[in-house]
């Protein structure tokens, strides 16, 4: 095996740990959460698993650039999830 392919294998299996670490350093932070037709829903994120499912508390949801209803909790299904991001 050439060291460019154990790099590679290398770096990929860090990945998991990098997102895992990324996603429970933001837990019960602010977030914003993009999901496909141009909803954004804005909270704290209470809680993610592997599959990207998403609880938000004190959530607000934005169609648009407008805000169309808060929420004092929200569960959305991952497979919906375009991209999360901190606030």
């Amino acid at each position: 095996m050439s060291n460019t392919e154990t790099k590679v294998q290398s770096e990929e299996s860090q990945t998991p740990d990098i997102t895992a670490s990324f996603l429970s350093s933001i837990t019960n932070k602010p977030v914003n959460v993009k999901i496909y037709d141009d909803f954004i829903y804005t909270g704290t994120l209470a809680s993610i698993d592997g599959y990207m499912n998403i609880v938000l508390q004190n959530a607000e949801e934005i169609v648009r650039g407008k805000s169309m209803n808060t929420y004092e909790e929200i569960f959305i299904r991952g497979n919906n999830v375009l991209y999360i991001s901190m606030a």
